[in-house]
């Protein structure tokens, strides 16, 4: 949980709960970068080969 900024003895105290619904937010969060860097690279590519 480097990215929440939570040391080990907060993680384990939390709920799992909490845990799991950290992670799916990251997960989210990491999806959405993926595509943003995916349709830059796409844009980049074609940039490159009209120009």
């Amino acid at each position: 949980m480097k990215r929440m900024k939570w040391s080990w003895e907060q993680l384990e105290a939390t709920p799992m709960y909490v845990r799991r619904y950290c992670l799916d937010f990251l997960g989210a969060i990491a999806e959405r970068e993926q595509a943003e860097n995916d349709r830059a690279h796409g844009q980049a590519a074609r940039g490159q080969r009209m120009g």
